[in-house]
């Protein structure tokens, strides 16, 4: 009975070992010859399962371990537990070596002292290691390299922030090294600008009260420099077992801080100037329309009385004469037209009435040239605006209008002119083809629409170009009044 336990045991145990991921190896503790062998063994040596017993265990393992084999065995000999642990260098028949975790144990076996030598691969733990070192490597040296400071923040459980992380940028950015802020992250709201600190302290608000754990853009005062850095905080959260942290790099956007100021200073030059241009265009307008209406109206009104009087002392027998003289009569009629029709395009005289009468009389004349009909609506009282912004506003319908004889194929157009809000509303609608999709987004190509943009900009206000619904399309324009604007 006995018997066949031991032998079920042994069936067991050589079953084990046959299927173990680890290598198993039993040699002969005198001539350290190895008597057995398993399949993960044959596997991870590359050598042929007849070939082991030729071997001894030093075969098998890298020189320096080879030759402190002996100190081990005679160190497991002597222990009373008869066993150890210890990782060495495993050769295999090619000669390459591997990384393996060794069990050692001390036991006999048919009446022989044997050692039993368990050995688990750590290659992968290997690699695993070593990739996860280049990874920080690499990681040090990209963060070594951005232009700005890198940190991480967590929240300590007094609900204070705990900086775990901060890169060596911070001397250069701010003149604080890393250990510093560390210990304390509010230095860095000492060195805000009083005027960017109320911006920089509602956003703590938000935050909880924990500094640097927020976007935010603002200025810093650099003592030792005796100078100002804009400074850009980008922040991203992570929740973790050990609790929420952020991730952070704060750039200095000093550059295009300045290089912002720069254009929209000179986005404002170029706005006054465009504005000082038109101003300088409209009065030379008015003058040439005086001079027009004035001088070349008087000049022509002189010469059609000199013919009446001609015509009046001409004999009868002058058939001939006479004729000529109506003629140039009728001409000077048309210049005098033409003369009134020139002296009203460079300066309508309705707009010493208002910009209501200037538009009525503008979609009169539209109207009766183009044949679309024109709809009209306005309050009852009066709109003061000015002289400045009654002819931008005139020139911006003017436009409009020109846009939609040109491009728009409309049979109808409707002007609609409000005030609510300090602010004058006008609208320009025509159930036209109406315009490309995308283009009320790109304002547009036309230096018409521009110009009606740069005239609603120049008046402090907005104006835009979209599409009308189902057809056409609106030119919709807001101005504050004289008395609202800032």
């Amino acid at each position: 009975m006995l018997s066949r336990q031991a032998s079920g045991a042994g069936a067991l145990l050589k079953s084990i070992l046959q299927e173990s991921p680890d290598e198993v190896l039993v040699f002969d503790a005198a001539s350290l010859r190895i008597v057995q062998a398993n399949p993960a063994a044959v596997h991870n040596l590359h050598y042929p399962l007849r070939t082991f017993k030729t071997l001894t265990l030093r075969d098998c393992l890298a020189d320096a371990d080879a030759a402190a084999l002996p100190d081990r065995l005679a160190a497991l000999q002597d222990s009373p537990r008869q066993r150890m642990r210890f990782q060495a260098q495993c050769r295999r028949r090619d000669g390459s070596l591997y990384p393996a975790d060794i069990r050692l144990f001390h036991s006999t076996a048919d009446g022989k002292a044997v050692f039993i030598w368990i050995a688990t691969d750590a290659s992968e733990r290997e690699a695993t290691r070593r990739a996860l070192a280049h990874s920080a490597s690499d990681l040090r040296a990209i963060v070594a390299h951005i232009p700005g400071m890198a940190y991480q923040v967590q929240r300590a459980p007094d609900g204070s922030a705990v900086l775990r992380y901060v890169s060596a940028q911070s001397a250069q950015l701010l003149g604080i090294k890393p250990a510093a802020l560390r210990t304390d992250p509010g230095l860095f709201y000492k060195l805000i600008l009083d005027e960017d600190k109320p911006d920089y302290e509602a956003s703590l608000a938000e935050a909880g009260g924990v500094h640097l754990t927020f976007n935010w853009v603002g200025r810093i005062w650099m003592e030792a420099w005796k100078d100002v850095k804009w400074v850009n905080l980008r922040v991203s959260r992570r929740d973790t077992p050990a609790g929420p942290i952020w991730d952070g790099i704060m750039l200095n956007v000093t550059h295009s801080k300045l290089a912002e100021a720069e254009i929209r200073e000179s986005r404002a030059q170029l706005a006054a100037l465009a504005a000082h241009v038109e101003t300088v265009r409209e009065r030379e307008r008015l003058h040439l329309a005086r001079e027009v209406h004035d001088d070349l109206g008087g000049n022509l009104t002189a010469i059609k009385i000199g013919l009446a009087w001609l015509m009046r002392h001409l004999p009868d027998e002058a058939s001939e004469l006479a004729r000529r003289t109506a003629y140039l009569d009728k001409v000077v009629d048309q210049t005098i037209d033409a003369t009134h029709r020139i002296a009203a395009s460079l300066r309508p005289p309705a707009l010493d009435f208002g910009i209501v009468s200037a538009i009525e009389w503008m979609l009169k004349r539209f109207q009766s040239y183009t044949d679309i009909a024109c709809e009209f609506r306005a309050p009852e009282q009066k709109i003061q605006l000015g002289p400045d912004v009654d002819i931008a506003v005139f020139r911006i319908v003017q436009e409009a209008l020109t846009n939609v004889a040109k491009h728009a194929h409309a049979s109808r157009v409707k002007v609609t002119l409000s005030v609510s809000r300090a602010a004058l509303k006008l609208t320009v609608t025509d159930n036209g083809g109406g315009i490309p999709p995308g283009a009320e987004r790109k304002g547009g190509d036309s230096f018409g629409v521009l110009g009606m943009i740069e005239r609603a900009t120049t008046l402090g206000g907005e104006l835009s170009v979209a599409p009308a619904g189902r057809r056409g399309t609106r030119v919709s324009l807001r101005v504050p009044l004289p008395g609202a604007r800032k």
